[in-house]
């Protein structure tokens, strides 16, 4: 389990390391824009309705999934609860007050989308999880989560993953 003293420790070094920052701000913000480059070159040479069922995936563990466990389980952030402003983006990471935490968004949306992806094209599939790996240690660097957190947001892409093409594949698809 990560200490809160961890916490403070890597966001001291945040604070003087421009490179440290960088690099954990683009894994944990910024790294979904290697998704929407594999989405496009996966667009580009046909493979649509694959790009469309990880995209689905990403809908039921962003938009259904996570929503339903805030209902019921409210966990605040490492960075509300230390009382610091963690590295953020108007666009894809903004500190909230809300006490959601629990499960990662990031860590489901990585997950429904690379194993989705993965399931269909293994290369690509073995660099995603990789990727996702590395997103999932950034949210946690940056004080946006725990390793919990993380973890069930895995489970929760992993779940969505498995319904996209397991049951929404063959409802909607023959490939």
């Amino acid at each position: 389990m990560i200490s809160n003293q961890q916490y403070l420790n890597w966001q001291k070094r945040i604070k003087e390391s421009p490179a440290f920052r960088r690099f954990w701000a683009f894994w944990g913000i910024y790294s979904v824009l290697l998704l929407f480059i594999i989405s496009g070159y996966l667009l580009f040479i046909g493979e649509w309705k694959k790009v469309l069922l990880a995209f689905l995936a990403f809908v039921l563990a962003r938009l259904i999934l996570s929503p339903f466990i805030y209902l019921f389980y409210k966990k605040a952030r490492p960075y509300q609860v230390l009382n610091f402003i963690p590295v953020h983006s108007w666009l894809f990471s903004e500190p909230t007050i809300k006490p959601n935490s629990f499960p990662s968004d990031h860590a489901a949306s990585w997950a429904s989308i690379s194993l989705v992806l993965g399931y269909f094209f293994p290369p690509f599939g073995i660099t995603l999880i990789l990727f996702m790996i590395i997103n999932g240690m950034a949210r946690v660097v940056l004080g946006y989560h725990d390793e919990k957190d993380i973890l069930a947001g895995w489970l929760a892409g992993l779940v969505s993953a498995w319904a996209a093409v397991f049951w929404l594949l063959p409802l909607l698809f023959t490939l």
